[in-house]
């Protein structure tokens, strides 16, 4: 095992330093002209990948939030929530082993190849799922799909190494935002189709020219100024992590990254599980499952959606050490109620509160990961993150599935919540070291 690779308190322009390191700024990068040189695509990136983000985060949910429902179309009726946590988990794995080898190679051949990876690797496999003839069968297309996972982190890992460091905040909030607008469009735009189409399958070809679509904007208008790391590439997984645990606070970090993950993403199917039951405790609502679905899903994107710019603006001015603290915080005080609420319309507003106040945290996160993480390897840094975050996507149904039956899914969220408590204090402490 090598020995732990040391690190200069005087870094150059080409990363921002860690806490408690100081950092010397190169008036080049106070230069405009030569800004321009160094960064001449991340004007129109800024403008191309957000909308790629967006049609691309409309293929994904136009199905993601449905997928319980679409299990049981398929004859799942019993242990519902554990059928659909097994399903994610697998999907989630295959994510979480794959994601770091994707950043080894981003890192060493361009980070635009990975985009176009991920954008047309899980529109190809989205348009297969509906030739599933069984519920297991679908399953095993679904996870599939987990193989090219991961079109946001690729793109904010493009972004943060063609964007001024300056702007960085910014521009990744902006890639988020897209996402973001996509997830929001998307839940209404399925549950739509779900009243049109005979087979709610066919959600999967709609999704599938979408994703397409989005590669296409990226293949033919992206481009980047490509900063490789030395030497040939290796799939080196748990070298590359243990290598990156050696610096101070990318633990925390990436504890952080997953925690956020299982209450944002990990928790999507989980509150669509939630609300089918609340609907089907009132009467009134029969035949409604489809729109109180969508509204839930809707309801964090959209709400996201409209404050992240200022979330961006947050983080340039005020850092974004701050402003993770400030969403963990947020994010435990708006899950709080889904440990008592009783009516889909309260559900529907506990998800916009969680969304307006904790919608910067996985910009924030990302930034923080670019910062300390060793120069020629910050998107291997932030591919591992969005590793743990795919693994927590699939953690949090699964644990949904062991925990539902038993004790029901409000002791689930009671166990996620303490979870992400225990991530803030962990972080925190480690800041306040490294400080």
């Amino acid at each position: 095992m090598s020995s732990a690779p040391r690190y200069s308190k005087t870094v150059s322009s080409a990363w921002t330093a860690p806490i408690g390191y100081h950092r010397t700024v190169n008036e080049s990068e106070k230069n405009p002209a030569d800004e321009a040189q160094r960064f001449p695509y991340w004007q129109r990136n800024l403008r191309v990948i957000p909308l790629a983000n967006v049609l691309c985060g409309m293929g994904f949910t136009i199905v993601y939030p449905f997928l319980p429902m679409l299990v049981r179309s398929l004859g799942v009726s019993e242990r519902l929530e554990t059928w659909v946590g097994n399903m994610m988990m697998v999907f989630y794995l295959i994510s979480f082993a794959s994601n770091p080898i994707w950043g080894g190679i981003a890192d060493h051949y361009g980070r635009k190849i990975m985009v176009l990876r991920a954008m047309i690797g899980m529109g190809l496999c989205m348009a297969l799922v509906p030739f599933a003839p069984s519920a297991w069968w679908f399953a095993a297309l679904f996870s599939l799909i987990g193989l090219f996972n991961g079109f946001l982190p690729a793109g904010m890992a493009l972004l943060a190494a063609n964007t001024p460091p300056q702007k960085i905040g910014t521009a990744l909030s902006y890639a988020q935002a897209g996402g973001l607008t996509g997830h929001s469009l998307g839940p209404a735009l399925g549950a739509v189709l779900l009243t049109m189409v005979a087979a709610g399958q066919t959600l999967f070809w709609v999704s599938g020219l979408m994703l397409l679509c989005g590669g296409l904007l990226v293949a033919l208008f992206v481009r980047e100024v490509k900063q490789l790391a030395p030497g040939p590439w290796r799939p080196h997984w748990i070298g590359g992590l243990r290598e990156l645990l050696r610096i101070p606070l990318l633990g925390p970090l990436i504890a952080l990254a997953f925690l956020f993950s299982m209450l944002w993403n990990g928790n999507i199917t989980i509150v669509s599980l939630l609300m089918m039951r609340l609907c089907a405790a009132d009467p009134a609502l029969a035949g409604a499952e489809p729109f109180w679905v969508g509204a839930a899903a809707l309801a964090l994107t959209l709400s996201s959606v409209l404050v992240l710019p200022l979330w961006g603006r947050a983080i340039d001015r005020f850092g974004p050490a701050r402003v993770v603290g400030f969403a963990g915080i947020a994010a435990v005080i708006t899950h709080l109620p889904l440990l008592v609420l009783e009516t889909p319309l309260q559900l529907v507003l506990a998800r916009i509160a969680f969304g307006m106040s904790a919608a910067a945290a996985t910009p924030a996160v990302m930034q923080l990961m670019r910062q300390h993480a060793p120069r020629g390897m910050d998107a291997r840094a932030m591919s591992y993150a969005s590793s743990f975050q795919f693994l927590a996507m699939g953690v949090a149904p699964f644990c949904a599935g062991l925990i539902g039956p038993a004790f029901g899914l409000r002791a689930y969220f009671a166990v996620a919540i303490l979870a992400l408590l225990g991530g803030l204090v962990l972080w925190l402490r480690a800041a306040r070291r490294s400080a």
